[in-house]
């Protein structure tokens, strides 16, 4: 599935958590923000009879969360903060299960931080995802902005 063009703030989210809500589960992609626009290209797979080919990925990328998923438990992660980046590189891994993404980026959307590049895979059942945050300005998160975030990832591993 490729998708490309102006995609709204949180919309990895919305489409992760459509998709789950659909039955349609992500193994594998890559997303870059591109200026304004976004270029995606995600492996996709349906366990219930619904066609991928037939969504409107556009839509579903702007469709809310009704109820949020529950929040992942994380195995490990690493938080990364490069000097003269605009972006901290978060990796995590955990089991996966339908619903892991959308929690996981529903929860760091709550805390102001959102994706300028990401890159997911689901390898023998575990998610060994990377996420380039940035601030909704598109700057770097600030640091009030990595408390919490160092909470939410220590609390979901139990570290």
């Amino acid at each position: 599935m490729e998708l490309t063009g102006e995609l709204p703030l949180g919309w990895c989210g919305n489409l992760a958590g459509a998709l789950s809500r659909r039955g349609v589960s992500i193994l594998r992609g890559n997303a870059d923000r591109q200026g304004s626009g976004w270029s995606v290209v995600l492996e996709v797979s349906s366990e219930h009879g619904t066609d991928p080919r037939e969504l409107d990925f556009h839509a579903l990328a702007s469709e809310p969360n009704p109820d949020p998923p529950a929040l992942p438990r994380l195995e490990s992660f690493v938080l990364n903060m490069p000097r003269r980046s605009a972006a901290v590189e978060l990796t995590v891994r955990g089991p996966d299960r339908r619903g892991f993404l959308a929690a996981l980026l529903e929860r760091l959307a709550t805390l102001g931080l959102f994706p300028a590049r990401i890159s997911v895979e689901t390898v023998h059942g575990m998610a060994a995802d990377t996420f380039w945050l940035q601030a909704d300005d598109g700057k770097a998160p600030t640091e009030k902005a990595l408390g919490p975030l160092r909470e939410f990832l220590r609390g979901s591993t139990g570290h």
